[in-house]
């Protein structure tokens, strides 16, 4: 079963820290994503929402679907202790997420909401990076204590992991 890791970069301004709401290993977030099957090469049209629940002490099931193309079964399982925040230091292609991944591979992600960013004066905001339909992947631009802060340039992408 291949391992695939979720990198993402974003530009920060006055944002010190940014990731998920919980966690890098947050298995409340809802990650969106398409599925290709490894057997098939069915993918979906349209980007699924999944979310993963799991209880951090261990690996568990997180999505099980049925492929359209070949009927059989995928699973993804996310794997916790690989993930790393963006901070304003470490920023492009950051380890955010690690699935195992058997029949099916998640690709082209985009951001969405429950994400939890800290500005350089130490505020803390929760916000929504999910763009609209048109651009997959959104910004945020806000002020806070008499400061600009903005998280642009959001990119995410699928890479083959290996321990």
């Amino acid at each position: 079963m291949p391992r695939v890791m979720l990198l993402v970069s974003a530009n920060l301004t006055n944002i010190e820290l940014l990731q998920p709401q919980d966690g890098t290993d947050d298995g409340n977030i809802n990650y969106f994503f398409r599925l290709h099957c490894e057997g098939s090469h069915w993918k979906t049209k349209d980007r699924v929402v999944i979310s993963l629940m799991f209880k951090k002490a261990k690996e568990e099931e997180i999505v099980a679907t049925y492929c359209q193309g070949c009927g059989r079964v995928g699973r993804i399982t996310l794997i916790p202790g690989y993930g790393t925040p963006l901070t304003e230091h470490n920023n492009h292609e950051v380890r955010l997420i690690v699935f195992d991944c058997n029949g099916l591979l998640p690709t082209d992600y985009s951001f969405n909401g429950g994400w939890l960013a800290k500005t350089t004066s130490g505020t803390e905001i929760h916000i929504d990076l999910s763009g609209n339909e048109e651009d997959s992947n959104g910004e945020y631009i806000g002020i806070v204590n008499g400061m600009e802060d903005a998280i642009t340039d959001l990119e995410g992408k699928f890479v083959p992991f290996e321990v």
